[in-house]
């Protein structure tokens, strides 16, 4: 697992958990009280030495998702960040083998390296039941802009 110096802010009703074998660096949780489903937010890292472009690698993570579960929908899918460090926005609606319907909002950016075979990718991901995922969309979207990634350990943006 590739581990990075980030600095980020957990929105207000968000717990840090372990993240256990999911292969993310980060897990926050929102218990919602009479839902089955506990929404969450993942960070992982990816380091991407090739010359993938971002929605490419976007749509990697659609595939790989897609094949644990029962049903998965692009709902949207935007470009966004700048030129030098590329993202994009997904929007997903996640079918499970239960029936139950999941909304999961996906951010990939692009880390430059110091050269090309240095790219790092960070997938930032918020889950969960559709009502829930529309109000809690505002604290995933300060998680977002909250977080940046220190260039040398011990010092801050």
């Amino acid at each position: 697992m590739v581990t990075l110096p980030l600095d980020f802010v957990i929105p207000d009703g968000w717990t840090a958990v372990a993240p256990g074998d999911s292969g993310a660096v980060f897990v926050a949780v929102h218990p919602v009280p009479g839902e089955e489903f506990t929404p969450n937010i993942t960070v992982s890292v990816q380091q991407r030495p090739d010359d993938a472009p971002i929605v490419a690698v976007a749509a990697e993570a659609v595939e790989r998702l897609s094949r644990t579960l029962a049903g998965l929908d692009v709902l949207s899918r935007r470009a966004v960040g700048e030129p030098s460090a590329p993202g994009v926005l997904q929007l997903l609606r996640l079918r499970t083998g239960e029936g139950e319907e999941l909304i999961q909002t996906q951010v990939h950016l692009t880390v430059p390296g110091a050269t090309p075979s240095d790219r790092l990718v960070l997938e930032l991901a918020c889950t969960a039941a559709p009502a829930t995922a529309r109000r809690l969309a505002p604290g995933f979207q300060r998680f977002v802009d909250s977080l940046h990634v220190r260039q040398h350990e011990g010092t801050q943006q």
